[in-house]
C-alpha cells in the first residue's frame, strides 16, 4: 500500500527543491508530533534535529505513547535512511496534562528550509485526554483549545513569519479552532491548515464568524471513506475524503491513508453511506438532548471509567479483566437516581441511532420501489 511508510521510502531521498512540502509531508510530521519528543529536549526550547533522534535505537521510547505505535516504530527505523528531512528541527514544545482540568495539550514547530509548520498532537494514549474528547459534546470550549490559541500567538510574537498549521484528529480541531481565534495580525500569515480527520465543534454558529470566513478557503479538511471522527459534532462543510484501508475506525489511522506518487492523497467522490448514516445520527443525538444532559453523562462515564487520576488506555491494555471489574463495581456505587439516568441516557444514545437507521431503511425501500416501477415492464 502506498502510504506513509512508502513516501519515506520512495521520495525519502528527495529534496524538498526536487519534490517541494505537499500533503503527505504534513502528514508525517502530525504522525512525529506523536512520538515523545519532549523526552530528548532538556528545555521546552530546545532546537533538536529529527534526524539526531528518529532512528530503530530510539525508536520503542518514541513510539511508546503511539496508538499507531509498530507503524510508529517503523517509521523511525526507516527515517535515517531518508536524507529528505536532514536539515528539518523542532523547537517550542508544549505539553500539558492536567487530571483535574481534564485537558491533554501538545504542540510543536517545525522548521523546514523556509518553511514554519506548527503541528497539534492528537489524543494520546492518556485518559484526560479521551475524557476531554467526551466533555465536547457539552463544552463549547475545553482546556486545549484555550491553550492552542495561546500557543500560537506565542510564536507569531518571537518569529512574526508566515505559517502553516495543522494536526490529526483532535490536532485538526485544535489547529482549526486557533486559526480562528488567534489575533488578527497572525490569522493572517497562516497560509495552510491541515485539518486531518479532526471532530467538529458544538457550536454551529463557529462557522458564521467572520474571523472563519477569512480563513475558510485555507482549510485542508479530509477524511477517510468510512469516515467516523469527521462527523462528530458541526464540522467544515468543504471536508475532502481520501481513500483509505481498513474497516470504519481504523480509517482514522494516517498509517492507512493512500497517497499519490505526488505526495498528494488519493480522492474520494463522497464519504460511505455507513458514514453519511453516522453524521445523521449524530445531528439526531444533539438534536434531541439538551447540554445540562450531556454534562451529566460524561460525569457519571468519567467516574465509572476512571480508576486514579492519571489513568491511561495502557492500564486497560494491560489489565482489561480488572479494569472492567473495577469499573462494574464504581457503576453499583452510583446513587440509584444516577443509576437510573446512566442507563437511560445510554439507551437514548443507541436509540438515536436506530431512528435514523429506520428512516434510512425506509427511504431505500420506497427509491428501490420507485425504480421498479419505472423500469421494469408491466405485466401483460
Amino acid at each position: 500500500m502506498k502510504n506513509m511508510l512508502w513516501f519515506l521510502k520512495k521520495h525519502g531521498n528527495k529534496s524538498f527543491e526536487e519534490m517541494p512540502f505537499c500533503e503527505a509531508d504534513a502528514l508525517i510530521m502530525s504522525e512525529v508530533c506523536y512520538l515523545a519528543l519532549e523526552l530528548f529536549a532538556k528545555d521546552k526550547n530546545d532546537e533538536i534535529m529529527l534526524k539526531d533522534i528518529l532512528n530503530p535505537i530510539n525508536a520503542k521510547k518514541l513510539a511508546y505513547g503511539c496508538t499507531t505505535r509498530p507503524r510508529a516504530e517503523k517509521m523511525c527505523i526507516y527515517w535515517p535512511k531518508t536524507t529528505r528531512y536532514d536539515k528539518v528541527y523542532f523547537k517550542y514544545y508544549r505539553s500539558i496534562i492536567d487530571n483535574d482540568l481534564e485537558e491533554q495539550f501538545f504542540a510543536v514547530t517545525f522548521f523546514i528550509e523556509d518553511l514554519v509548520y506548527v503541528v497539534y498532537r492528537g489524543t494520546d494514549l492518556t485518559l484526560s485526554g479521551w475524557i476531554e474528547n467526551l466533555n465536547m459534546m457539552y463544552m463549547d470550549v475545553v482546556p486545549s483549545q484555550i491553550d492552542a490559541v495561546n500557543y500560537l500567538n506565542e510564536l507569531y510574537s518571537l518569529y512574526k513569519c508566515d505559517m502553516i498549521v495543522g494536526g490529526h484528529s483532535k490536532g485538526g480541531n485544535l489547529a482549526v479552532y486557533a486559526a480562528v481565534h488567534v489575533d488578527k495580525e497572525v490569522r493572517d500569515h497562516i497560509t495552510k491548515i491541515y485539518d486531518f480527520d479532526g471532530p467538529g465543534v458544538l457550536d454551529k454558529s463557529f462557522f458564521k464568524r467572520p474571523s472563519f470566513k477569512e480563513i475558510e478557503g485555507r482549510i485542508s479538511a479530509m477524511s477517510s471513506t468510512m469516515s467516523v471522527v469527521a462527523m462528530l459534532l458541526y464540522n467544515v462543510k468543504n471536508i475532502e475524503f481520501l481513500k483509505t484501508s481498513g474497516f470504519t475506525v481504523l480509517q482514522h489511522d494516517p498509517f492507512n491513508w493512500h497517497i499519490k506518487e505526488d505526495g498528494t492523497f488519493v480522492r474520494v467522490k463522497r464519504n460511505s453511506i455507513s458514514s453519511r448514516y453516522l453524521a445523521k445520527a449524530v445531528d439526531n443525538f444533539f438534536e434531541t438532548t439538551d447540554i445540562d444532559e450531556r454534562e451529566r453523562y460524561a460525569n457519571i462515564l468519567t467516574y465509572v471509567v476512571r480508576e486514579k487520576p492519571d489513568s491511561s488506555l495502557l492500564d486497560i491494555k494491560h489489565h482489561p479483566f480488572g479494569y472492567i471489574k473495577k469499573a462494574r463495581e464504581r457503576k453499583k456505587l452510583l446513587a440509584d437516581e444516577d443509576r437510573h439516568f446512566y442507563k437511560s441516557f445510554s439507551k437514548h444514545i443507541t436509540g438515536s441511532f436506530k431512528v435514523v437507521l429506520k428512516i434510512e431503511l425506509r427511504e431505500r425501500k420506497r427509491l428501490r420501489k420507485a425504480l421498479r416501477k419505472h423500469f421494469l415492464p408491466e405485466k401483460i
